[in-house]
């Protein structure tokens, strides 16, 4: 799974390998609609998809985070996370953990360090999804933090910043 920008417009597409080679991508069209959706990632198990869109008046900021599932072979319809996750601020790129109970996001909501932090949230038995906690220092600095890969091991967590030294923004 993977997005394509075509004609200004972002969208997802899915391609399967068979026998070593990758066939054509195809639009999903179950997820996309005439409005962009990106920063996409899918479960361990391949069942839940996180990812942000800015559908306009339908969501709480310029940018939230969407669920959609896998059930009996097709995608839901794909459901605005909504508070406590998403805020009026930006709230994008987020991941699973492999278990699908734990999502990190970047967001630039209040009570950060800087510009974008990384975010935690649980998912309840319930199926809500707890008060985001920031992950702080030393992972957040006052500059961006972005991206957030949580790795399956259940203990090293990747992003990208521009306020940790390396080898570029």
């Amino acid at each position: 799974m993977y997005t394509v920008n075509a004609d200004g417009q972002e969208d997802f597409y899915v391609s399967h390998r068979d026998k070593g080679v990758w066939r054509k991508g195809r639009p999903i069209a179950a997820l996309n609609t005439r409005k962009d959706e990106g920063a996409q990632k899918i479960s361990a198990d391949g069942r839940m998809l996180v990812y942000a869109a800015d559908y306009g008046a339908v969501g709480l900021g310029n940018y939230d985070i969407y669920m959609a599932e896998v059930r009996q072979a097709r995608w839901t319809k794909p459901v605005n996370l909504g508070a406590p996750v998403n805020s009026s601020a930006w709230d994008s790129q987020p991941c699973l953990a492999a278990d699908g109970q734990t999502l990190f996001f970047s967001s630039e909501r209040p009570g950060g360090l800087g510009g974008r932090d990384i975010w935690m949230s649980k998912r309840g038995n319930d199926g809500t999804w707890s008060n985001p906690v920031n992950l702080g220092a030393p992972v957040n600095t006052p500059d961006n933090e972005q991206a957030p890969f949580f790795h399956p091991d259940g203990h090293t967590l990747y992003f990208m910043s521009n306020g940790h030294p390396g080898m570029g923004g």
